[in-house]
């Protein structure tokens, strides 16, 4: 009742072709590609110590997600999308494509489990609008991400319900810890939110086994000690030319980490990469700022 395809198969074809296409697109609202940028630039750009335990609780999301699905390894529905990948010209279906093929097991949706996590992240965060609009934009978001998990028919109903229900168990449980930690500093408490990272994705490493369990295993390292270690900077980069530079650096510096990912399949690299990604998101903010403030050091006085 629970895993049946034409469930999954009538929820595609109530929606019209050009609909559920663009539907698709809603995906990656919920996707790594949008959620590691997101909380990343918000930590570089924004406020480094109010954004640094987000980069833990997303680490730990996907530590989770990644521990349930190797646990659980539920098929996928094996329905074909509205528009099929190869029907669509190639930088169109650069974008598609990874919203509709994914080779992963479907139980839960880490897409909902992700998009939960990130869009709490704004809404509590960011001094945009007033709360409750933001709170009302992050569950439509929610909403729409998981409706379109389904939709593109990828998930069954009850992955993206779970998925769901986890994904606000797991904020509501990390955003806990880090208020009850909060009476020992904010530093302590960010800590102890990547310290929980770091088990989490030990224990998706020993559930799952696959090689981006051992990179997320690596980044949570990575990160909790450049975190724990390199002093984070009181105020973000500035929004300038010259504060775009470390970010074009490190975003090149992880874009070729990422295509490493891709070409090697080793455990250990894996684990190495991810280690040196996680340490470099987390400490290049303040590298950046030493350098900022040795660079004004050296200027003579007027």
């Amino acid at each position: 009742m629970w895993f049946e395809s034409t469930r999954v198969e009538a929820v595609r074809d109530a929606f019209p072709e050009w609909l559920a296409f663009l539907v698709a697109f809603l995906s990656h609202l919920g996707s790594v590609w949008f959620v590691a940028p997101a909380v990343v630039l918000a930590f570089w750009y924004l406020d480094p110590r109010r954004f640094a335990s987000w980069i833990g609780i997303v680490l730990g999301c996907y530590a989770v997600m990644i521990g349930l699905k190797g646990y659980f390894e539920t098929p996928r529905p094996g329905v074909d999308p509205a528009v099929a990948v190869e029907s669509l010209p190639l930088p169109v279906a650069l974008v598609y494509a990874p919203a509709v093929e994914i080779s992963t097991s479907s139980f839960p949706s880490g897409h909902a489990m992700a998009a939960v996590v990130i869009w709490t992240m704004l809404a509590l965060e960011l001094d945009v609008g007033t709360r409750r609009q933001r709170i009302a934009t992050a569950v439509a978001m929610v909403g729409l991400v998981s409706l379109s998990r389904v939709v593109v028919g990828v998930h069954f109903p009850v992955d993206v319900v779970v998925g769901t229900l986890v994904g606000l168990g797991y904020v509501a449980a990390m955003l806990a810890i880090r208020r009850r930690m909060r009476t020992r500093g904010r530093h302590a408490a960010t800590t102890a939110v990547f310290a929980i990272g770091v088990v989490l994705a030990l224990l998706a490493l020993v559930t799952d086994g696959r090689t981006d369990a051992a990179a997320l295993f690596g980044g949570s390292i990575g990160a909790t000690l450049a975190w724990r270690y390199v002093t984070p900077p009181r105020e973000p980069w500035d929004r300038t030319l010259r504060g775009a530079l470390p970010a074009v650096l490190g975003s090149g510096l992880l874009g070729g980490i990422a295509l490493t990912l891709l070409v090697v399949d080793s455990h250990l690299v894996w684990f190495l990469v991810g280690l040196i990604g996680g340490a470099v998101v987390v400490g290049l903010p303040a590298l950046a700022a030493t350098r900022s403030s040795v660079a004004a050091f050296r200027q003579p006085a007027s």
